[in-house]
C-alpha cells in the first residue's frame, strides 16, 4: 500500500500526491481569502507571497529539490531572458494591435492620458506591480511546479520522457485555461486560446530549463494589452491606461468585451509570440 504514495527510491511522496498537496494548500489559501473577503490587488499579493512559501515547501520537504529546478536562478542570463520575455510579449501584442488598425477594427484614444498627474503614474506602476504578482504565482505554479511534477509522475519506462514532457505541458496548460472560466464573459474560445497561451508559454521553460521568459512574457502580454493599450484582460478593465482602445469588429476576431484571447486576434498574437521566441531561442541557446 505505501508504494502508491511513497517512492522509498527517491524517499518522497509520489508526483501525483505532491502535486495534491500544494494544490490543496493553494485552494486553502483561496478559499481564506475568500472568506475574509479580499480581492483585487489584496487576493493576487497573498496569492505571489503563498506562491513563496510554496516554492520552499516544494524544495526543503515535498520535491527535495533546488530552486534551480523550478526555473529560477539568478543569473545574467536569467536576467537577459526576463527582459527578452518582455519585449517579445510587447511586440506580440503590438501586432495584434496593428492588425486591428490594419481591419480598421479598433478606436484609440488617448484620452487618459491628457494632463496625466500623480494619479496617473501612480495607477500605472500599481498595475505593473499587480500584473508582475499575477504572472508570477501563474507561472511559478502552472509552469515551474506543475510541469516539473508532472513530467516526472508521467515518465513511465516505455513512453519515455518525451512523452511526459507533452504530457505534462498539455495538463497543466488545460488547467491553466479551465482555471480562467470564471472570468467576466468568458467562452469555450477564452478557455481554449488561454489553454494555448498556457503551452506557448511553457515553450521557452522547457526549452531553456527557465522560468525567465515566460515570467516576461506573462508580466507585459497582460500589462501591455490592459495599461498601454486599453484592451480588456481576461474580462477585465484597468483603471489607468496609456491609450483606450475599443474594439469595434467582429467579436470572434476581436474577443469583445473578454480581451483578444476570446477571439481569433489572441491566436493570432499567440503565434507572433511563439515565431519570436523561436527566433530569440535560436540565436541564444543553439547555437
Amino acid at each position: 500500500m505505501k508504494i502508491l504514495f511513497y517512492n522509498s527510491y527517491e524517499n518522497r511522496l509520489r508526483s501525483f500526491w505532491r502535486i495534491l498537496v500544494v494544490t490543496a494548500i493553494l485552494l486553502a489559501i483561496l478559499a481564506s481569502v475568500g472568506y475574509w473577503g479580499l480581492g483585487g490587488y489584496s487576493f493576487t499579493i497573498v496569492l505571489a507571497l503563498a506562491m513563496i512559501g510554496i516554492l520552499w515547501l516544494g524544495s526543503q520537504k515535498l520535491d527535495q529539490r533546488p530552486l534551480s529546478e523550478y526555473g529560477f536562478e539568478y543569473s545574467v542570463a536569467w536576467v537577459r531572458d526576463f527582459v527578452a520575455g518582455n519585449l517579445l510579449a510587447a511586440l506580440a501584442m503590438g501586432g495584434i494591435v496593428l492588425i486591428h488598425l490594419g481591419m480598421d477594427w479598433v478606436d484609440i484614444s488617448l484620452g487618459q492620458f491628457k494632463n496625466p498627474g500623480y494619479e496617473f503614474y501612480y495607477g500605472m506602476a500599481i498595475s505593473l506591480f499587480f500584473m508582475a504578482a499575477v504572472s508570477f504565482w501563474e507561472e511559478t505554479y502552472f509552469r515551474s511546479y506543475l510541469i516539473r511534477n508532472l513530467q516526472e509522475g508521467l515518465h513511465f519506462t516505455k513512453s519515455g520522457k518525451t512523452f511526459a514532457v507533452i504530457g505534462a505541458v498539455i495538463l497543466s496548460s488545460v488547467f491553466f485555461g479551465l482555471t480562467h472560466l470564471g472570468n467576466p464573459n468568458a467562452s469555450w474560445i477564452s478557455t481554449l486560446n488561454i489553454s494555448i497561451a498556457g503551452m506557448v508559454f511553457a515553450y521557452p521553460y522547457i526549452i531553456t530549463k527557465s522560468i525567465a521568459i515566460p515570467l516576461g512574457m506573462h508580466l507585459s502580454w497582460n500589462y501591455f494589452q490592459g495599461a498601454v493599450f486599453g484592451l480588456p484582460v481576461s474580462g477585465n478593465q484597468f483603471e489607468h491606461m496609456l491609450m483606450v482602445a475599443e474594439a469595434t469588429g467582429p467579436e470572434s476576431f476581436t474577443g469583445g468585451s473578454f480581451g483578444p484571447e476570446a477571439g481569433a486576434a489572441g491566436l493570432l498574437g499567440l503565434m507572433i509570440l511563439l515565431t519570436l521566441n523561436e527566433i530569440y531561442i535560436t540565436v541564444f541557446y543553439n547555437n
